[in-house]
């Protein structure tokens, strides 16, 4: 007599796949325990406990007119000035920040342009003195110090772009520079007929014109430091 074995073959068939399923799950299981043990390390740190502040300077600068021998600075309007006339004004820089500075430089600006900033010649002339303390309130423009000739006579059309002036000491919250700008008209001749010189567009004469006095200091040289 013949026997159906399908049903047992379905029922094979059936633990296989089970028993394959669990030998697949067991490989992977076994393949995530190998890789947490692949990756598992020790640490240690360390770190300081105190200190590790780190704070930056400033660059600072600053004008004021200077109390003595006048206290107008720039801010006194020159007015009638003629060839051959010389005006001085004082002014106090001082560099009140924490950095030392490594150059300075002066430049100005004038609006509007015109013979007096644009001519090198016949146009203004100016020239920078220090004084190692304030100048004299007895006697204008005296140094009763040290004086310092921070920039010889240069045309005020050379300072349309700033140039290097050398002060006595570029240190940080040190004593005030005590300056005095000199303001010259250079000496010259023109001759004017029923109103008109005959300079003509080179004229000195009538003109105005308002300056702008920029002084500028970089910062000192970059350092490295160990300790």
């Amino acid at each position: 007599m013949l026997r159906s074995f399908t049903g047992f073959a379905a029922k094979s068939a059936s633990s296989m796949a089970i028993k394959t399923l669990v030998v697949v799950g067991a490989g992977l299981g076994g393949a995530s325990l190998v890789s947490s043990s692949v990756f598992a390390a020790l640490t240690a740190t360390a770190s300081n406990v105190s200190g590790g502040s780190v704070q930056t300077g400033t660059l600072s600068l600053t004008q004021a007119n200077a109390t003595a021998p006048a206290s107008g600075g720039f801010t006194t309007a020159i007015t009638a000035l003629a060839p051959g006339d010389t005006i001085n004004r004082y002014v106090d820089l001082t560099n009140g920040g924490s950095i030392n500075a490594g150059a300075m430089t002066l430049g100005i600006a004038a609006s509007p342009a015109n013979v007096l900033t644009t001519n090198a010649t016949t146009g203004l002339q100016i020239t920078v003195d220090e004084c190692s303390i304030a100048w004299s309130t007895v006697t204008a423009g005296v140094c009763s110090g040290t004086t310092t000739h921070n920039l010889l006579a240069t045309p005020a059309a050379t300072l349309l772009t700033a140039q290097t002036f050398t002060p006595s000491t570029l240190t940080a919250s040190a004593t005030a520079l005590h300056l005095k700008i000199v303001i010259a008209l250079p000496a010259g001749s023109e001759i004017t007929v029923n109103g008109v010189s005959n300079a003509g567009v080179n004229t000195v004469q009538g003109l105005t014109t308002a300056v702008t006095w920029t002084f500028t200091e970089t910062e000192r040289t970059a350092t490295t430091t160990n300790s």
